[in-house]
């Protein structure tokens, strides 16, 4: 059994897709078989100190030794022996508490998680600056079985505080900070709700998409990119959306590859204006297919991943006591600094090195990181003008993992 825990005006979109999605161009590129061993030189790196069963999701750097980590410790779970409900299955109560640290220097240091002292993790961290960051996580239900209210905190040079997660939203599960504000996005609390949220000024301003958006990533206040999936509706199951932000108005940009589609769309990483990726999957005959999309200005190509990998993310959140937890895997999706991606893959089965994928020479490859480890990546960054890269995750079943590579 997998025993790993889970993650004011409005503007709609508009009815006419807009210009930039009208040209498109359908091709897939094939992808390479995965490799035995990695060509990138990995190396493992302590860990910041936690207590009991740990793990970590996410990691954020604004430089060298401007660094954020988030997850959980203390982790444990009951299986209850008996069943409330007549047919029902039994579940797991699950708890643990947050991690919340930064790097500076040489080494880790507990920052603590204001408003949130008690039963819950952390999923996402962005450093801003050296003085700026924001986290955004969950807490644990009462009973422990299934997810509670979304968790939000930012530092502002003068200390971390809460801040209030818009209470339409259900949970979170994309952050993305700047100089202004922040984009929040995640499951709406009701069909049909803003799904995506800007802060700035204080406020909060909601912005319904008409759908799920289990992505968003600003490249500049004009070019906003946000991805996620469609409700199911009278029966259809979910597919694929990705929409654009002008500054005024969003515009349906669903790669026509993954369009009418089952399926999602599950991260996004705009790196100019002629150059967008988009990750997700569609499901074909019953199987997921795992794809990326890129965007050059006027067409979408799309590239294939190596046979048996698949990206970590579209597993968020299922409101399922047992899913919610053990099934969570974060997205990752960063420019490795020399024209190419890194991203976080599903991991291997249990016992495996820990893999990641890497868009490099046109293709995307399956490595291995560290051998003689066993874990799972869970999150990862790019140190701002450099390639030094940092991933984080859980190593032997219970333990932070962090590992880096130039």
């Amino acid at each position: 059994m997998n025993t790993m825990p889970a993650s004011r005006a409005r503007r709609s979109v508009p009815a006419a897709v807009a210009a930039v999605s009208a040209a498109v161009a359908l091709g897939v590129a094939a992808g390479p078989a995965p490799a035995a061993r990695a060509d990138t030189a990995w190396t493992v790196r302590p860990a910041p100190f936690t207590l009991g069963a740990s793990g970590l999701f996410g990691v954020s750097a604004a430089g060298p030794d401007a660094m954020l980590t988030g997850g959980y410790q203390w982790y444990s779970y009951r299986t209850s022996m008996f069943c409330g409900e007549i047919g029902g299955p039994c579940v797991p109560a699950i708890h643990q508490n947050p991690v919340l640290q930064s790097r500076n220097g040489g080494g880790w240091s507990w920052i603590g998680t204001p408003g949130l002292s008690g039963r819950g993790q952390v999923k996402f961290v962005d450093a801003v600056t050296a003085a700026d960051g924001w986290a955004a996580g969950s807490r644990d239900a009462a009973d422990g079985k299934g997810l509670g209210t979304p968790y939000l905190a930012r530092s502002d040079g003068q200390g971390w505080t809460e801040l209030a997660v818009p209470s339409a939203l259900r949970a979170v599960e994309s952050l993305d900070g700047d100089a202004a504000g922040a984009w929040v996005s995640g499951i709406p609390a009701s069909d049909g709700g803003a799904s995506v949220h800007r802060w700035a000024d204080g406020g909060w301003t909601p912005h319904t998409l008409g759908a799920s958006i289990q992505g968003v990533r600003q490249r500049t206040p004009g070019d906003v990119w946000a991805v996620g999936r469609t409700p199911e509706a009278g029966g259809a199951p979910e597919r694929g959306f990705a929409a654009r932000f002008d500054g005024s108005a969003w515009h349906t940009v669903t790669p026509p590859q993954a369009a009418g589609k089952e399926g999602r769309l599950v991260a996004v990483l705009p790196l100019a204006a002629d150059d967008v990726w988009v990750t997700g999957y569609v499901m074909e005959a019953g199987v997921r297919v795992d794809r990326s999309y890129h965007w050059d200005g006027s067409s979408w190509r799309e590239d294939a991943l190596p046979e048996g990998a698949a990206f970590g993310g579209g597993l968020h959140h299922t409101y399922s006591a047992s899913l919610d937890l053990w099934s969570y895997r974060p997205d990752g999706l960063v420019e490795d600094g020399a024209g190419g991606l890194w991203a976080v893959p599903r991991p291997g089965p249990a016992g495996t090195e820990p893999r990641i994928l890497h868009y490099t020479g046109g293709a995307w490859r399956l490595e291995t990181t560290v051998p003689g480890v066993r874990g799972e990546v869970r999150g990862i960054t790019r140190v701002p003008g450099s390639t030094a890269v940092w991933a984080v995750g859980q190593k032997d079943g219970d333990a932070p993992l962090v590992i880096s590579a130039e």
